[in-house]
């Protein structure tokens, strides 16, 4: 895998938080999405019940897809020999961490954690073409 395709968690994590936000600014509590009993009326609600249905499909659709992506990841990270690379990269890539925190945790610069990731992804990636 790439960097790239490494840190594809990352943004999936943000959209699934952004439509988090948009349920709740619309009134939808995310940790009860209930929203056949909430409104029910005139044609009026009915379309604001069918909005709130599509943003609650839309989350259910992109925690799905995080999750896929996850399990991807750490399959990935799992074969990684290296315990150290291992442990660099779910820092990274699985618990979110940037560099600083990264190297506070491991006791290195932010730059020495990153330089023997890509260094280590690098190789991996020669050696699988």
């Amino acid at each position: 895998m790439t960097e790239k395709e490494l840190s594809r968690y990352y943004f999936l994590k943000q959209e699934v938080k952004n439509l988090e936000d948009r349920l709740i600014e619309f009134g939808v509590g995310v940790s009860a999405m209930n929203i056949d009993k909430e409104i029910s009326g005139t044609g009026e609600h009915i379309s604001i019940q069918q909005r709130r249905s599509e943003l609650v499909e839309k989350l259910i659709n992109a925690r799905l897809t995080a999750l896929e992506e996850y399990l991807k990841i750490e399959s990935f990270i799992e074969k990684v020999e290296d315990s150290e690379i291992r442990q660099i990269m779910r820092y990274r890539f699985l618990d979110l961490y940037d560099w600083y925190k990264i190297g506070e945790l491991l006791n290195y610069d932010r730059t020495t954690a990153s330089k023997k990731m890509r260094a280590y992804l690098k190789l991996s990636h020669i050696s699988h073409q």
